[in-house]
């Protein structure tokens, strides 16, 4: 069924907001963009709301005492809120909101620990203080670990140490709100990540089984844009991406869900739709706003996109199958759009690309057997110091007939055939092998990081082979980094972790990478044996001249000091790029400013080189 859509582009536009008069660029109002001056009004007046305070106690002296103590002029803000039982509490709880708890644990109705698990089930993220009448440590430790924010022995606390406490916990649950905000949006467009839109979409099928109505999911790919990247610079193509993610949140209602999912893709979910028609009126919608040209740091710039549409029901019941399916009516969108936007519908006949897939795994099998596949290593340094630490292993495609191809010309289709698993084992031996060569050849030994897949870290041997790679080398674990991204966890958190802990137990270090558009929550960071994360490089290229990319990569940074791991900045090409982490203090660093990925010739060479300049 042919049901495409042909739109011709002349692309781009500029929307203005107005400031003291003058215009703005488009690229200033992304969806993430800073607060408006009526959004910074709204936050000054939330600063004068009260702050509530429920004062979980029965004892009426210790009620007059701790109100005595926050009632000073700086305290004005706090409106306490009494309970004297646990059962009154938990009301008090799911009829107001209440920003932090004081909790004695010696109530009638519930003693000691007890009270503090009904309150921290019932109180979903809201900071809680003990208010103990004994001074017991192991009875603090115990609190703690079950959520308590803080532990004060009541006769030991004065007015400054419970104000102390009190404005701890609401300082700590804004940055724990924030770090939410950056773990669900994405850092450069201000819109939903993946994780983010996944929930959505999972609420969304679930109340349409339960109401019978129809829902559409979009994907799309922004048509032309590495090639805008390649000829202007990241910067630019930045500017391009806010700007489009402006534009794409436009297109879309409150009840529905538009997210930026990694690189030039987005995705979109609709829902109470009537009949697959009414999808074909919202992606008109969005290949209008390709109609206008994106006036970009003073370039006049086309964009094209092609989008792909599902349907629940009747192109999958499940958002792996929606989602899959759109993304195969994208791919044909761009085939059949002959550089113009364009949009189409899924249809069954799309699953004769198996075969296809089929004949082009037999291709990579036989690539690999003939030797053209090879791996190129990019050296990692000590910020500090300079000193060679690592090395990151690179996989490359000496194509016969097309040249020395790079990952991203043919990592998609090492995926959807399957050949990554294969690729995946044979890369990690190679790089395992190198290393312990440089080893052996007197080298001081250095980390080798590999790149892990989702599909490498499910596959049921995987273990098994990082056993089997390491006892066939002879490398030693703790000379072997395993580089996992965010999305490797997301698909399936249970499995990563149970893998990940075998891995640790191997002695193999961990590194989470591309963090800072990460979808992962800070918790998952303690939960995970990660050893080093690598701070996402579209991060590093702007953290030296961009105040947002600077907060996210200070916060990356801070977050890995807390947890004592260390942090490497990925892509440093410039001095300044340098300085500003260093300043930041950013333990490791990897970029063309050390040096460019080598065949293992060149980095042997290399590495005898810093050698013999120790």
């Amino acid at each position: 069924m042919k049901n495409a859509h042909n739109k011709e582009t002349s692309h781009l536009m500029l929307v203005h907001s107005s400031s003291a008069g003058k215009p703005a660029p488009e690229w200033q109002q992304s969806a993430g963009s800073a607060p408006s001056p009526a959004d910074s009004e709204n936050e000054a007046r939330s600063e004068v709301e009260l702050i509530n305070i429920l004062v979980v106690e029965d004892n009426p002296a210790d009620r007059r005492l701790v109100a005595e103590r926050l009632s000073g002029p700086r305290e004005e803000r706090f409106h306490l809120i009494y309970a004297e039982r646990i059962s009154e509490a938990l009301q008090i709880l799911s009829q107001n909101k209440i920003s932090v708890v004081l909790l004695d644990l010696q109530l009638p109705d519930c003693r000691e620990l007890e009270s503090l698990t009904k309150i921290h089930t019932a109180a979903n993220g809201i900071p809680i203080v003990v208010l103990s009448e004994i001074e017991d440590e192991t009875l603090a430790l115990k609190a703690l670990q079950l959520g308590a924010q803080d532990f004060l022995v009541k006769w030991h606390t004065n007015g400054h140490l419970l104000v102390r406490a009190v404005q701890y916990a609401l300082e700590r649950k804004q940055a724990e709100e924030y770090l939410y905000y950056l773990a669900h949006h994405d850092a450069l467009t201000g819109l939903p990540n993946r994780k983010l839109f996944y929930d959505y979409l999972k609420q969304s099928l679930a109340m349409a089984r339960r109401h019978n109505r129809l829902l559409a999911v979009m994907f799309m790919d922004l048509g032309g844009f590495k090639k805008i990247n390649d000829s202007l610079g990241h910067h630019c193509g930045d500017l391009l991406l806010k700007m489009v993610g402006q534009r794409l949140a436009g297109c879309v209602r409150e009840a529905d869900c538009v997210a930026r999912i990694g690189g030039d893709e987005f995705i979109f979910a609709f829902t109470d739709i009537n009949q697959p028609e009414d999808a074909t009126a919202v992606a008109n919608k969005i290949l209008e706003i390709f109609t206008r040209p994106f006036d970009v740091d003073g370039h006049t710039l086309y964009a094209r996109a092609s989008v792909g549409i599902s349907i629940y029901p009747s192109d999958g019941r499940d958002m792996e199958s929606l989602i899959k399916n759109a993304d195969l009516a994208m791919y044909r969108a761009k085939a059949e759009g002959g550089g113009s936007s364009q949009f189409w519908f899924y249809s069954p006949e799309f699953n004769a690309k198996t075969a296809e897939l089929m004949r082009i795994e037999e291709q990579l099998r036989l690539a690999l057997a003939n030797n053209e596949l090879t791996v190129h290593y990019q050296p990692q340094v000590d910020i500090a110091n300079g000193n060679l630490i690592g090395m990151e292993a690179l996989l490359r495609w000496q194509h016969p007939e097309r040249g020395l191809l790079m990952p991203s010309q043919f990592m998609k289709t090492f995926v959807e055939t399957g050949f990554m698993v294969t690729a995946g084992k044979w890369v990690l031996r190679e790089a395992c092998k190198q290393n312990k060569a440089w080893q052996a050849a007197g080298h001081p030994p250095v980390v080798m990081a590999v790149n892990i897949s989702s599909l490498e870290l499910r596959h049921e041997n995987f273990i098994t082979n990082v056993k089997s790679v390491l006892e066939e080398t002879g490398l030693a674990p703790q000379w072997l980094e395993l580089e996992i991204r965010e999305q490797v966890i997301e698909d399936d958190e249970n499995l990563a972790f149970s893998r990940l802990s075998e891995i640790n137990a191997l002695g193999v270090r961990i590194a989470l990478d591309n963090l800072g558009h990460s979808h992962i929550p800070v918790s998952f960071l303690t939960r995970f044996p990660i050893h080093a994360i690598k701070i996402d490089r579209s991060i590093v290229a702007d953290a030296a001249t961009d105040a947002n990319h600077a907060a996210v990569a200070k916060a990356v940074i801070a977050v890995a000091r807390v947890l004592n791991i260390k942090g490497l900045a990925e892509g440093i090409e410039t001095q300044e790029q340098l300085d500003f982490f260093k300043t930041a203090q950013c333990d490791d660093a990897q970029g063309y400013m050390f040096g460019e990925p080598l065949p293992s010739s060149a980095c042997t060479e290399l590495v005898g080189r810093i050698r013999n300049n120790m």
